[in-house]
């Protein structure tokens, strides 16, 4: 389960990273998309970090980047639907009537992830998100591709 079908542009938030914008079909609210981050640049590793982001939030720690990267792994975070660089027009802000929503994001950023990172995938969280990580971790669709949490 891979994915290479995405575009990376340079980020608008941080420099020195890029994005990869994915697109879902329409829910209650319209429209919806993710947005996968990950270092400009970045050298093929054996392992990978999913971030995910914690309620009302988004990724712009850069600098838990480097650290990870430091010790050798490639890392990733996800903007959510409906939070900071995936809030489109016209959205209720960090809004989802269920957890479960964000499985299709994380399901679609690891299929990314896998196509350019064959080793281990560590899922990690930050408050909400690290509460989200958890239940893909156990009900997700590409759960069998995540190593540690």
């Amino acid at each position: 389960m891979t994915d290479t079908s995405v575009s990376w542009q340079r980020d608008r938030l941080l420099p020195g990273f890029e994005t990869a914008t994915l697109p879902f079909p329409p829910d209650y609210d319209g429209p919806v998309v993710a947005t996968l981050v990950r270092k400009a640049g970045m050298p093929k590793r054996k392992r990978a970090v999913l971030f995910i982001h914690g309620f009302i939030d988004y990724f712009f720690q850069a600098h838990m980047a480097e650290r990870f990267e430091t010790e050798g792994w490639s890392f990733y975070a996800l903007d959510l639907r409906k939070h900071g660089r995936s809030l489109l027009p016209g959205q209720h802000p960090c809004f989802c009537k269920r957890l479960v929503e964000y499985f299709p994001d994380i399901t679609r950023a690891i299929g990314i992830i896998s196509g350019e990172v064959e080793g281990p995938l560590l899922l990690a969280g930050h408050s909400t998100g690290g509460l989200i990580a958890s239940l893909y971790a156990n009900e997700g669709e590409a759960k069998h591709r995540v190593s540690a949490l």
